[in-house]
């Protein structure tokens, strides 16, 4: 068995949608530990690979990712709003790719829905 310093802990969350929209936003999780470090690795790369996989429903991750969803998951793609966490930081998926949640400004619809997710503008001090 691998060290777990030598892997990542990883959950992804979707946010977006739902099999029941009429209730409210949806939530569903799936957490798995990858076998290796993320951080040895490009982080956006791997974001990229969750999304790809995700959406294609196909590849490595999602052959780790497919039986660990509810059974009553209707939708399995990452969209704006949704969530990935890797090893306690958290990735939001934006209107383009990927920000730090802290990094990002998140516009919602009335119902709460998540609508934009855009990059905060910096301001030097």
């Amino acid at each position: 068995m691998r060290e777990r310093e030598n892997m990542s802990k990883v959950k992804i969350t979707w946010k977006a949608f739902g099999d029941k929209p009429e209730i409210g936003r949806f939530i569903s999780s799936v957490e798995f530990e990858t076998e290796f470090k993320v951080e040895e690795f490009d982080v956006n790369k791997f974001l990229e690979v969750v999304y790809h996989n995700t959406n294609t429903y196909s590849g490595n991750l999602w052959q780790i990712i497919e039986p660990k969803l509810s059974a009553t998951r209707t939708h399995t793609s990452i969209s704006v709003g949704d969530e990935i966490e890797i090893d306690g930081q958290v990735y939001i998926c934006a209107d383009f790719g990927f920000e730090k949640i802290e990094d990002v400004e998140i516009k919602r619809f009335s119902d709460d829905s998540i609508f934009r997710v855009i990059k905060k503008d910096k301001v030097d001090n």
